[in-house]
């Protein structure tokens, strides 16, 4: 069993130098892992970091996470703009469960997160950084284990697409225009930040120049793309980075076809794992991502749920502000979808 969330991909060169095209400034702060500064408005910024492992054995969060956090919080502290807020740290450690195996309230987490500090100023974040929920794919055993933990559904999924005529390719960077296109259109449909041509050409070339795979996948229906997808790879670990289909070629399975295939292809050569990277937490039915876990769950995915986003406060009056302003920007989004 995989207990463990695969994190060197937010460690390596290649994942730094994009992240600094997307609005990130690198610290030179000499703490053995990245440390990001992005500056919010208004004179605030707020650092960024994901820390080295904070999970016990079985992948479930220390019990001294807090005092821990508050330690590395210290040690940045002088490296850090009078404008920054606040610290936000994001953990790839899997979250405190109940006893019914699901994530305890986020405040209970809070006041278990700050019992073993000196100065209670960990904050469950406003706003998480990325997915605190995800499915890992165990691709051990090569393509023909790989394809019998897939479901009923998803075979019949597969084999649809083959019947259809969709053809998978990996398209580099001459696909790139084509997967922006999908890509903004999916965003639109789902409420996601829009991204350019160029930033995912940035992403496959920041990948060649630092020995990170970045590779891109299309899946093709009467010679449209009808579905696209990103993928990272680092040596035993693997990851589903970006994803989009044309809601025009839904009958086309494109979706399928690529992740089967490249999951396949992957197992085949030597990697274990690949984190799928974002579904709805456990038992949500109703959750906007929903539909994207029943999916992701058809290719044997295990669920994980990280303790996710933490933000060490700096200028509670600042972040207080911080805080307020994106919760009234969620539920502006709320109220237009």
């Amino acid at each position: 069993m995989i207990r463990h969330i695969p994190i060197e991909l937010y460690h390596h060169p290649a994942w730094i130098d994009w992240q600094q095209t997307q609005g990130w400034k690198l610290l030179h702060a000499g703490q053995g892992y990245p440390v990001f500064l992005r500056h919010l408005g208004a004179g605030i910024s707020m650092a960024y970091a994901v820390p080295a492992d904070l999970a016990c054995q079985d992948g479930s969060l220390v019990d001294d996470a807090g005092s821990a956090l508050e330690r590395l919080s210290h040690r940045l502290l002088p490296f850090l703009p009078s404008t920054c807020a606040f610290i936000r740290w994001d953990i790839p450690a899997g979250a405190w469960k109940d006893s019914q195996g699901r994530a305890i309230d986020p405040r209970l987490q809070e006041l278990r997160m700050n019992a073993s500090t000196a100065m209670r100023s960990l904050r469950k974040a406003f706003q998480e950084q990325t997915c605190p929920d995800t499915m890992i794919v165990d691709l051990r055993g090569g393509e023909a284990a790989v394809r019998t933990r897939f479901d009923e559904r998803t075979r019949y999924s597969v084999r649809l697409a083959q019947r259809r005529g969709t053809s998978v390719e990996r398209a580099g960077e001459t696909g790139a225009e084509e997967f922006a296109s999908l890509y903004n259109h999916t965003a639109q449909r789902h409420g996601l930040q829009r991204k350019t041509t160029a930033d995912f050409i940035g992403l496959m070339r920041s990948g060649e120049a630092n020995g990170l795979d970045i590779e891109l996948y299309l899946a093709r229906s009467g010679g449209e793309a009808a579905a696209g997808a990103i993928f990272a790879r680092y040596s035993a670990a693997s990851w589903y980075l970006f994803a989009a289909s044309s809601s025009a070629l839904r009958a086309a399975a494109g979706p399928t076809a690529i992740l089967a295939s490249v999951l396949c292809r992957y197992a085949e050569t030597g990697v274990k794992r690949m984190d799928l990277l974002g579904v709805a937490p456990g038992g949500e039915e109703n959750h906007p991502l929903a539909g994207l876990s029943r999916f992701k769950a058809g290719f044997g995915g295990a669920r994980l749920s990280k303790a996710g986003a933490w933000d060490y406060v700096i200028q509670p009056p600042a972040y207080a502000r911080c805080a307020a302003a994106a919760l009234a920007r969620q539920a502006a989004r709320a109220g237009a979808q």
